[in-house]
């Protein structure tokens, strides 16, 4: 998959948060999704910057503000999650698929720019 998939994923994911609050216009729902396309955003800024990172703090730097955005997605998933459990509505339900789907490639992608440095490094 290419970095422009993966910028395409993203912003497949936003939409769909867009759409998913005003379909089910709750107010907790729409501070979560509103909360995912934040992070969605600044996870999508920081990846290309982690791919041009010049120096190895600088990379420690985007790749810690990496991980604690993944972290906040991951938390409200998670909280969307366990709020579905009882309806089990399926648009929440392919939602939630598309974000693990997403955070996991990130997190794939994440873990072979890392491996890559260190054998750059060796």
């Amino acid at each position: 998959m290419t970095v422009t998939e993966i910028h395409e994923l993203n912003e497949k994911f936003q939409k769909s948060a867009v759409q998913l609050s005003e379909l089910i216009p709750s107010g907790s729902l729409v501070q979560a999704t509103s909360m995912l396309i934040r992070c969605a955003r600044k996870i999508d800024d920081q990846f290309s910057k982690l791919l041009a990172a010049s120096s190895e703090t600088k990379f420690g730097q985007i790749m810690n503000a990496l991980e604690d955005e993944t972290d906040e997605v991951l938390f409200i998933l998670d909280q969307l999650e366990i709020a579905n459990k009882k309806q089990q509505i399926s648009l929440i339900n392919d939602f939630l698929k598309n974000g693990y789907d997403l955070i996991a490639l990130y997190s794939k992608c994440f873990d072979y720019i890392i491996e890559q440095k260190v054998k750059e490094e060796e």
